[in-house]
């Protein structure tokens, strides 16, 4: 018997029902929240997404509504509720993004269902201080080149957060099956996916004169189905970012199975507006080693209103035309 998988089952299945009686018990309060945005890109988009057929200007849009279910339990002082994140635009078909309920308390926060895993939500590097889009973790068109781990996306899965103590913080989270998420019943096993995928992650946020640091530690292990390219697979890494007078200085270094990532970058905030720098370096075995600098820029302009843009160097180096210039100018709505 697989010890982990019957002690984070049996702890989701405790977390779900503790919600159930919780909900019972109380109201909740439902709220909506969301965004759109327009966007336009322009530049070496052939070159950036290998089609040689795409175009070189065009327009998109990126919107999505939040439907946030909270509530805290008087008799226990539990919080508990859910989100359910909609996916708008006009071409979509797969209805939803991210769907979760969570139970908190002084034992700290357990999450079930499509979001993403420990690992992921708790990482920090370059990207952490972004401007515009979000730098080399922005829009696709101006985030070319890998810069953390694997990750299970939003594969259903359980998560814990552990409370907050003297600024440090951990989370774990375990994946059946990182190729399945919704209410798909009897997934396929053995069809290149990972499964059985752990992820994990330790922060520590504190002030000290004046100095806002961050730093994270985090990492996964996975067994690979029949067919999946690369087999069992492990990671880790980690990274940090100092803040000071307006300034956000962070960078990383992560290992993944088969490449290794670095990462590092630098934001300023003037008033209402923000300006970065970011940069990721990839090393991958057997394969090249892409490079992407990315500028930045946003400013609110009303309120819940942003203007934000990046403009991208970038070498993908996997041969042919894989670099040149791209970018993108955004304007956002988020209520």
């Amino acid at each position: 018997m697989d010890f982990k998988k019957v002690l984070l089952g049996t702890t989701a299945v405790f977390g779900a029902s503790a919600m159930i009686s919780s909900a019972q018990a109380g109201d909740l309060e439902v709220g909506v929240s969301g965004f759109m945005r327009t966007l336009a890109a322009f530049g070496d988009l052939d070159n950036e997404s290998g089609n040689n057929d795409s175009r070189s200007f065009y327009f998109r849009n990126d919107s999505e509504v939040h439907v946030n279910a909270r509530a805290t339990d008087d008799e226990t002082g539990l919080s508990y509720g859910a989100t359910i994140e909609f996916e708008t635009d006009t071409n979509r078909n797969d209805n939803t993004d991210e769907t979760w309920i969570f139970i908190s308390g002084g034992f700290g926060e357990l999450r079930f269902g499509d979001e993403d895993g420990a690992s992921d939500n708790m990482k920090i590097g370059g990207f952490s201080a972004a401007a515009g889009t979000g730098g080399i973790d922005g829009a696709g068109e101006v985030a070319s080149v890998d810069f953390g781990l694997t990750n299970s996306s939003d594969a259903t899965k359980v998560i814990y957060y552990s409370p907050v103590v003297s600024g440090f913080q951990l989370g774990v989270s375990f994946t059946p099956d990182t190729g399945h998420a919704g209410a798909q019943e009897n997934p396929a096993d053995n069809n290149g996916n990972l499964e059985d995928m752990v992820e994990a992650g330790a922060t520590y946020a504190g002030s000290f004169g004046g100095l806002d640091v961050k730093a994270a530690v985090v990492g996964y292990t996975a067994d690979g189905e029949d067919g999946s390219p690369v087999g069992d697979a492990n990671g880790i890494g980690g990274g940090a970012s100092v803040g000071f007078a307006g300034f956000t200085f962070a960078g990383g270094y992560y290992a993944d199975e088969n490449q290794d990532n670095i990462n590092a970058g630098v934001k300023g905030s003037f008033g209402p507006a923000n300006v970065s720098v970011n940069y990721a370096y990839s090393d991958i075995d057997g394969g090249g080693e892409p490079e992407n600098i990315v500028l930045s820029a946003d400013v609110g302009i009303l309120p819940g209103v942003t203007l934000a843009g990046d403009v991208s160097f970038f070498d993908r180096d996997d041969g042919g035309d894989d670099d040149g210039v791209t970018g993108v100018a955004r304007l956002g709505v988020a209520f």
